[in-house]
């Protein structure tokens, strides 16, 4: 049994990691935001509930001190930031993702007893426009606030883990979805409105990007938390491939059920982003490579929305 404590357990990554966790026989905390909801956590019985904030370091090291985690996963961050005139977003991308990471980071060293490993998501938005497939070695250029507030938070780790007592990982993500994400993303908003008869409209139909199932990313977030030194400072967790969004919407129609003229889009006024990351290290590291195809993972998803909203319906 390993004590795991995860940080954004209330969100859609976090709480597949703690469910998944229970199921191996963990020992799980989790550690929110004081007011976060944890509706994705009803009837996951057994978990420890910290919500002592991310911000403060000496409330995050008293948490430390009283689960003594083994394994910390950290998949707490704000992943949009609307982009203003006064540049707000960069100050608000650096409070709510690099100054949270640097206090959990600094409450876990100068604790009791320091966990073994310590696991944190970032996202392969951290490359940006750069050359195709991204590579753990690539030299960075974000497009965004929320990108360079994640690779800020990975070169930290990687300057201070010659200080660090335990190991630090940055897993870079590719695009997730699932069960249980939020409609304020694409897949589970385009299921929701194609089954409750209402159009889905793509601004940006022919981007391609790499998409995940959760189930493939839980299982590889495990691996590099029970041996993290195989990982290096930062791995991606990836399919490798990136279909195009208009392909996506057109699968996600045909598995609602939804007529042909419920998916529109605008004609092209950009180039396609393409955003493909390149899946070998993890592989060659931990003979993992993302089993759930993007039909199958769709089909999970559609299944688990409807039953969702019938017993929306039935409550």
């Amino acid at each position: 049994m390993t004590r795991v404590l995860i940080t954004g357990a209330s969100g859609f990554i976090g709480s597949h990691l703690a469910r998944a966790c229970l199921v191996r026989g963990d020992e799980v905390a989790v550690l929110t935001r004081p007011g976060s909801s944890l509706d994705r956590l009803q009837g996951a019985s057994g978990i420890r509930v910290f919500t002592d904030g991310y911000s403060d370091v000496a409330a995050i090291k008293r948490v430390a001190n009283a689960f003594r985690p083994q394994v910390v996963l950290h998949t707490a961050a704000q992943t949009k930031f609307a982009e203003t005139d006064d540049l707000a977003d960069l100050n608000a991308s650096i409070l709510q993702n690099l100054s949270t990471l640097v206090a959990i980071l600094s409450a876990l060293a100068i604790c009791d007893q320091p966990p073994d490993a310590f696991v944190r998501t970032g996202s392969i938005a951290e490359y940006g426009d750069i050359k195709l497939p991204y590579v753990e070695t690539s030299r960075e250029n974000p497009r965004n606030s929320y990108g360079a507030s994640l690779v800020a938070g990975t070169q930290y780790i990687e300057m201070a883990q010659p200080r660090l007592p335990f190991k630090a990982v940055t897993a870079r993500l590719a695009l997730t979805y699932g069960p249980g994400q939020s409609e304020d993303f694409f897949i589970p908003h385009a299921i929701g409105r194609l089954l409750r008869k209402a159009p889905v409209f793509l601004h940006r139909p022919h981007d391609r990007r790499d998409l995940i199932h959760i189930d493939d990313i839980v299982e590889a977030l495990l691996l590099i938390a029970d041996a993290p030194d195989k990982a290096g400072s930062v791995i991606n967790v990836v399919t490798g491939d990136a279909p195009d969004m208009a392909a996506v919407a057109r699968e996600l129609q045909v598995l609602t059920g939804a007529a042909p003229d419920m998916v529109s889009s605008a004609p092209p006024k950009y180039d396609p982003i393409l955003l493909v990351s390149d899946p070998s290290q993890m592989a060659e590291r931990y003979g993992w490579s993302a089993k759930i195809a993007l039909r199958e993972g769709l089909e999970r998803t559609v299944q688990w929305t409807k039953q969702s909203q019938q017993a929306e319906m039935n409550a």
